[in-house]
């Protein structure tokens, strides 16, 4: 008796687990009704440009579009400023990011300035320029 009632419980525990899971398919195979504002022509000509350019990746590798960035700034200037970062404890190690405040942010343009333009800098109101 009551091995009958320990298997009766067992099976009503699985079946209910079994209904509180079913939501539906976890596969990522779900149907996505939407409308198209494309044609199926369109869509293949635009797959066939861009294997054509390249930016279809094959396999693990990712073609990436080069991106080139203009500082204005010259090595001596950027040495100086992250040399300033450094002394200020502005460089970042680990998760946590420092933030700078205004006056080290000016402390560490000044910096790159003197490296630039030597000594000799010109302070006008609350900017400071190298001459």
């Amino acid at each position: 008796m009551k091995t009958a009632q320990n298997l009766a419980l067992s099976i009503a525990l699985a079946l209910g687990a079994g209904a509180a899971f079913a939501e539906g398919p976890i596969e990522g195979n779900e149907v996505f009704n939407f409308q198209s504002t494309l044609s199926r022509a369109e869509v293949q000509a635009q797959a066939v440009q861009a294997n054509q350019a390249g930016l279809v990746a094959r396999g693990e590798i990712v073609p990436v579009q080069e991106q080139v960035a203009v500082s204005g700034l010259s090595r001596a200037q950027v040495r100086a400023e992250a040399a300033e970062a450094q002394r200020l404890g502005l460089i970042a190690r680990g998760e946590i990011l420092p933030v700078a405040t205004p006056a080290q942010i000016e402390q560490i343009r000044t910096a790159g300035l003197r490296a630039a333009g030597g000594e000799k800098l010109v302070q006008s109101g609350s900017a400071v320029t190298a001459n």
